[in-house]
């Protein structure tokens, strides 16, 4: 069973979150205050796979509480909501060590496939933000270095972009989420340094990525 704790103060998003996960996923969840937090930390509640943090609107606020969290339990997966839509409060909720980031008015769709991402070893971005990010983000010149090279999954996805494939049908052709096909569409973008998917199809073409 998946073990999730929601640090918030009981807003309709957290009591959302907590009715959704309970109904929808064989899931046991806890509510857990920032008074809580403040007060004992996060090490004296119980063991949680997935810690969900709701909308903090500052960042310096929401970045020292993430790198807290991650820092206290770094085997942890944290999941971070919030209103930011640009790149640098974005980036630096990750660097703290955020493994997710979704709007706080993402769907169900996003839910999951924020928790599938994560138990796949990946990060998950709300793909809301997908194209805002495509271009602000990831603006480097193309390396496909050892270190840099596509999985099998992204190769996978990369050719079915190229055969104009639509991403509802490269989910269902690959048995994966949406939201998953649209994170490996952003990664794919990030390790091709290209900028959107006009760039990503002539970039797979010319490097020979795709058949």
């Amino acid at each position: 069973m998946e073990q999730h704790s929601i640090i918030s103060e009981c807003t309709l998003l957290s009591e959302g979150l907590q009715h959704y996960l309970t109904l929808n996923r064989p899931a046991k969840v806890d509510m857990i205050s920032l008074k809580e937090i403040k007060n004992k930390g996060i090490t004296s509640f119980s063991v949680n796979h997935f810690i969900w943090l709701d909308v903090i609107p500052e960042i310096k606020k929401l970045v020292k509480l993430t790198q807290s969290l991650c820092h206290q339990r770094p085997l942890q997966k944290v999941l971070v909501f919030g209103e930011f839509r640009d790149s640098a409060r974005i980036r630096s909720i990750f660097k703290a060590g955020a493994s997710g980031y979704l709007l706080s008015n993402c769907g169900k769709q996003s839910i999951d496939g924020a928790i599938q991402q994560l138990n796949n070893g990946g990060y998950f971005v709300d793909p809301q933000l997908l194209n805002v990010l495509e271009e602000s983000l990831f603006q480097a010149k193309p390396v496909l270095s050892t270190n840099n090279l596509l999985t099998k999954r992204e190769k996978q996805v990369l050719q079915l972009i190229v055969d104009e494939y639509t991403t509802h049908e490269i989910a269902n052709k690959l048995f994966i989420s949406f939201c998953t096909v649209e994170t490996h569409r952003l990664h794919l973008i990030q390790k091709l340094g290209v900028r959107n998917m006009a760039g990503l199809v002539r970039e797979a073409i010319s490097a020979n990525l795709v058949q």
